[in-house]
C-alpha cells in the first residue's frame, strides 16, 4: 500500500481514500482531509536538540539526576538551595 505524500492535492487524497476505503460522502471526506491537515501539524519533540547543548557529561542524565548534579554542585560550592513552592 502506497503512502500519499505530505503535499498531496485534496483531489489526489479523494483518489487515494476511494481507492485504499472505497467511495466516501463529500462530508466524510472533507472530515477525514481535515483530519489529514491536523496530523500532519504535529510535530514530536524529543529535546535532542537542548540535551545537545549541555555539557558532555550530563547530556545523558534525566532531569532528576541532571537537577541532584546541579544541587550537589551548587551546596558543594556554599549557596544554599531552597525548593520555591509549588
Amino acid at each position: 500500500m502506497a503512502i500519499l505524500p505530505k503535499n498531496a492535492s485534496y483531489q489526489e487524497f479523494a483518489e487515494y481514500v476511494e481507492i485504499h476505503k472505497g467511495p466516501k460522502t463529500d462530508s466524510e471526506l472533507e472530515e477525514l482531509w481535515d483530519w489529514r491537515q491536523k496530523l500532519l501539524g504535529v510535530k514530536v519533540i524529543t529535546g535532542s536538540v537542548a540535551r545537545s547543548m549541555l555539557p558532555a557529561d550530563e547530556q545523558h542524565l534525566t532531569l532528576k539526576e541532571r537537577e541532584k548534579k546541579v544541587i550537589s554542585e551548587a551546596e558543594a560550592a556554599g549557596i544554599q538551595v531552597e525548593r520555591a513552592p509549588s
